[in-house]
């Protein structure tokens, strides 16, 4: 059994970004991870492909002051050209230009390489990777957090960086109101029940035939495609890359969660190389290789709840909690949280920033 001041339990942006503010002010604390790696559901391939999220966009200006400060390079997604369209099995592939095309932006390496970087600034021993919290308990002021290796840890300061639904399946009625656990159990987790495909191939031929890589499908199994291919070598918004970097097609599938669960992996796979095929032409059906991931079968972000309802926003009332969490030493910091864009990569860095003016109160 040992202390710790402050302890953060999930590794994912929001959890790593809390330990490089706590790093930052010089404060007593751990950060507990029950997965092998840092990031959560942001996770990228060795070459920069991205498993989860993918973009952020021009009005994020806590995602753009975070990749400054971390001296990452960004460029914009590819959409140039025309996008693909299946409306039915039988009917022609239509082709067209979208004009409307939101702006969004990508980050050199994947979104991964904010994780990496982020876990820099952290301090090694500061990190435990691969311990599940099994219990967690209050007793008088202190925390009794519980790890699946049998250790015990006591905190002052509890920050969890978890879905709102694994917080309430943590915290029971002994330790939190009835109207807040309720809460939790209400908001979903956004993007969690998602699964997505990656291609990669030798070149972006897509491109040389006028298209963005960007399809829509009322077909399947996915639904909607986009361009992954990495960082063109003058298409920086930092400046000129000479390594080579890789050329893909994404998509997310739209084979409900329940469904995916009877289908073996390798036919979802082989039935997205073959509708690539159909989209774009008879080189999409030779990949380099292929990544799939399915993230409603990870227990630590998805739940039956999740699975089982249409995707959307979580909506924390935060006032409304306010005065019991600040009563209670503790922090509930995951993406769901936020009040600005729950969900998203810069709803999570909005709010660990906020939260993190009270350990800056703290340490002045």
């Amino acid at each position: 059994m040992s202390f710790v001041e402050h302890l953060i339990i999930g590794g994912g942006i929001s959890g790593c970004a809390m330990a490089r503010q706590l790093a930052k002010y010089q404060r007593d604390f751990k950060l507990i991870e029950a997965q092998a790696s840092l990031g959560g559901r942001i996770q990228s391939t060795e070459q920069g492909l991205d498993l989860g999220p993918t973009w952020y966009w021009p009005h994020q200006h806590s995602v753009k002051a975070l990749l400054s400060e971390l001296q990452l390079d960004t460029f914009d997604q590819y959409t140039q050209g025309d996008y693909v369209y299946q409306q039915a099995h039988n009917t022609e592939i239509s082709r067209g230009r979208d004009a409307q095309t939101m702006l969004s932006h990508r980050v050199v390496g994947g979104m991964g390489a904010i994780i990496n970087a982020l876990s820099k600034t952290i301090p090694a021993d500061n990190i435990v990777l691969n311990c599940p919290v099994t219990h967690i308990t209050k007793q008088d002021e202190l925390w009794q957090v519980i790890l699946s290796n049998g250790d015990t840890l006591i905190c002052k300061h509890l920050w969890l960086a978890m879905p709102p639904r694994k917080v309430a399946q943590l915290l029971n009625e002994a330790v939190l109101s009835t109207t807040l656990i309720s809460h939790l159990q209400d908001q979903q987790t956004w993007m969690s029940a998602q699964a997505k495909f990656v291609a990669e191939y030798e070149t972006p031929f897509w491109r040389d035939a006028g298209l963005s890589g960007q399809g829509f499908s009322q077909v399947g199994p996915m639904v909607e495609i986009n361009d992954a291919s990495g960082v063109d070598r003058e298409n920086t918004n930092e400046g000129v890359h000479d390594n080579a970097s890789p050329a893909a097609l994404f998509g997310f599938i739209g084979v409900p969660a329940l469904n995916r669960k009877t289908i073996d992996k390798q036919q979802i796979i082989n039935a997205c190389i073959a509708q690539l095929g159909k989209l774009f032409g008879e080189a999409a059906l030779s990949p380099i290789s292929t990544h799939y991931i399915d993230w409603a079968n990870n227990e630590y972000i998805s739940t039956n709840t999740d699975i089982n309802e249409p995707s959307q926003h979580a909506h924390f009332d935060q006032a409304r909690f306010k005065a019991e969490l600040n009563r209670l030493n503790l922090g509930l910091i995951g993406s769901e949280f936020s009040q600005t864009e729950p969900g998203y990569i810069a709803g999570a860095l909005d709010h660990v920033n906020d939260q993190a003016v009270k350990i800056k109160i703290q340490s002045s």
